[in-house]
């Protein structure tokens, strides 16, 4: 009887073993899905194999020095041919630098996605985040197929925090209109809170020199919250992640993502407001049983004086919410269903649209060196046109000198003129002669050997 019961049991961990590595095959997206091959082609483009980063990178150093700005076009090139690691500081000054001028406005789509797989070939993943955090300074905005490969490649090496970053990021750009997008957003949320402590806030250094520095500033700004670009804490994050995600979905799993992330985001009110409505709007399967320990373990950490009356009054409705219809299948596996139905949906149809897109991509390059090539030339032939007036110019009073002799001494003698008039308007001046003598002495003063 032992030996059956524990070939049962034997038996069923088998089956549960199987079970979790087929949601595990079916759930994250395949290599397929990074088309990198169709990537790598963009290699063999004779743009991108008649430039080498480091000369084009002294180039535009130069170009940014001496007149301020460099074209977008140079920049998506340079962001497409490097592939050492020692070339990233490299492409970070060159994002910055295009971000000061403005040609930060004709930044090209495909520069945003070289930029992101740039650092992930090379898994450096802190400057990246420094990159796309940093919106003002270095302008890099990842698009849905991006937003996949980073979640896809965070979850699988079970770095939920890193995962939940990019939710937060997507969540930021209020964009909802991809479905894997979402599902795996929910997902990287829904398995970070499971151990939140991953979430490291990068400290700020403070500065404890005791030298004084006084600036002087035209106007004191007010300190002001946005509460959304501004968010730092990371359960805020993510919990305005969920209630960004849940709102789009009509079921009980949005309406469990609103509720924990009302929570988790500390908006009582708000969350109270939207339990109210679905006790009256709702009949059946309001949300999933499971959330109220979720809500019970995200709270555990709250100190007893900074629980609110908001909190408290939250509380007495939810034990209410508890004795209705709720949703009794497992969050997780619900969780999961959603993303794998997501990528059976999507996966084919974004992979063809990508390939594509690459394509797509390397033809509007073209198209734009060709028409910076064209300015190019036009701006020469102005110069050049410019030049030759002046030399002509220059020739014309050469032969006429002497035709316009007194012409030119009339207007010689009315420039004096003016001058003498300016001079005497001066010395009128008080203590004008003064004023002249210090300026002469500033002139011409010698500081002494030290």
């Amino acid at each position: 009887m032992n030996k059956m019961l524990k070939s049962m049991k034997f038996g069923k961990n088998a089956f549960l073993i199987l079970r979790n590595s087929r949601i595990q095959k079916k759930l994250f997206l395949t290599e397929a899905y990074q088309c990198q091959e169709a990537w790598d082609r963009r290699l063999d483009s004779p743009i991108f194999q008649q430039i080498k980063p480091v000369d084009l990178y002294l180039e535009l150093e130069s170009q940014f020095n001496s007149v301020g700005k460099f074209n977008a076009i140079d920049v998506d090139i340079f962001a497409n041919i490097i592939k050492e690691k020692l070339h990233k500081d490299e492409l970070i000054d060159l994002l910055y630098k295009l971000r000061l001028s403005g040609e930060a406005c004709n930044i090209l789509e495909s520069t945003h996605h070289a930029v992101i797989r740039f650092f992930l070939s090379h898994n450096n993943i802190d400057d990246l985040f420094e990159v796309l955090n940093d919106r003002l300074n270095y302008g890099i905005f990842p698009d849905y197929f991006c937003y996949n490969i980073l979640m896809n490649k965070f979850i699988k090496e079970k770095d939920f925090a890193s995962a939940a970053k990019v939710a937060g990021l997507l969540m930021l750009q209020e964009d909802s209109g991809h479905p894997i997008s979402n599902a795996l957003s929910v997902y990287s949320c829904h398995r970070y809170l499971e151990n939140p402590n991953d979430w490291k806030i990068p400290e700020i250094k403070e500065d404890d020199s005791q030298e004084e520095i006084k600036i002087r500033v035209r106007y004191i700004r007010n300190p002001y919250f946005d509460d959304h670009f501004d968010l730092v804490d990371p359960l805020s994050i993510v919990g305005k992640t969920l209630v960004f995600q849940g709102k789009h979905m009509n079921n009980s799993l949005g309406r469990t993502c609103q509720l924990r992330g009302m929570i988790l985001y500390k908006k009582y009110d708000k969350a109270r407001e939207l339990v109210n409505k679905w006790l009256t709007e709702v009949n059946k399967e309001i949300v999933h049983e499971e959330v109220f320990d979720l809500i019970k373990q995200d709270n555990a950490n709250i100190p007893e004086d900074q629980v609110t009356e908001d909190l408290k009054n939250l509380q007495v409705l939810l034990d209410t919410l508890k004795n209705k219809d709720l949703h009794k299948e497992n969050l997780l596996e619900r969780i999961e269903n959603e993303v794998k139905s997501a990528v059976d949906q999507c996966t084919e149809t974004d992979i063809s649209q990508q390939k594509e897109t690459f394509l797509e991509w390397e033809r509007i390059r073209g198209v734009t060196l060709k028409e910076q090539q064209a300015l190019l030339d036009k701006q020469l032939r102005l110069e050049n046109i410019k030049k030759m007036k002046e030399e002509l110019e220059k020739k014309e009073r050469l032969l006429t000198f002497f035709e316009n002799e007194e012409k030119i001494e009339l207007e010689i003698e009315r420039k004096q003129e003016i001058l003498k008039q300016e001079d005497e308007k001066l010395l009128k001046k008080p203590y004008i002669v003064k004023k002249l003598k210090k300026l002469v002495e500033q002139e011409v003063y010698i500081p002494p050997n030290v």
